[in-house]
């Protein structure tokens, strides 16, 4: 359950810091005229697109340093390797959500004209971020329910209550495609 949560907490870091990072670079762009000369050189869709891919690169960058420096705690001990059963899937879903979440927030950047109304929107999006800490009680102890299997399926809360999922109960292969899809598309529809 704590490499769940760390990696939700995680996610949650990521997202909000990235993302207002994001929407306050978008909103400069677009009051200081910037955007203009960007899109009569390139589509809105292409700008976008290498926004999100931008931005999700960054978001690599420091979870491979967060990665080096976990595996210099775990090789000095101070985690446990027990800890990293479940990694490779829970960094596909951290992947898939985070740039989910990045274009919703290249989203929301684009159709507001001032901080103070991306700060309003983007709250609504944090209190989105933390719906799954607040499941994670009832998914420790019991995450069949019908609530978490339905928040699983749910694209806003995929990512983090399926990370919390794989190392509370078996997730099926089926269930992993079926998310796995539904966020793809997800992030395909968003951007």
């Amino acid at each position: 359950f704590f490499s769940s949560f760390v990696f939700i907490m995680l996610l949650m870091m990521m997202i909000l810091y990235s993302g207002g990072m994001l929407i306050r670079s978008l909103v400069e762009e677009k009051s200081n005229r910037l955007i203009e000369i960007l899109i009569s050189s390139t589509t809105a869709d292409e700008l976008l697109a290498g926004k999100i891919l931008g931005l999700s690169l960054l978001g690599l960058t420091q979870l491979v340093l967060w990665a080096v420096i976990g595996t210099i705690l775990a090789g000095s001990a101070v985690i446990p390797f027990e800890t990293f059963t479940n990694i490779l899937p829970m960094l596909y879903y951290f992947l898939l959500g985070f740039v989910f979440y990045t274009a919703i927030f290249v989203g929301i950047g684009s159709i507001v004209t001032t901080e103070q109304e991306a700060q309003q929107i983007t709250s609504y999006i944090s209190l989105l971020l933390i719906l799954p800490i607040v499941f994670s009680i009832s998914a420790i102890q019991n995450p069949d329910t019908l609530i978490i299997k339905i928040l699983s399926y749910f694209p806003l809360t995929t990512p983090s209550i399926m990370m919390l999922r794989l190392n509370i109960s078996e997730i099926s292969y089926l269930e992993f495609g079926l998310t796995s899809i539904i966020l793809i598309v997800s992030i395909y529809i968003t951007i």
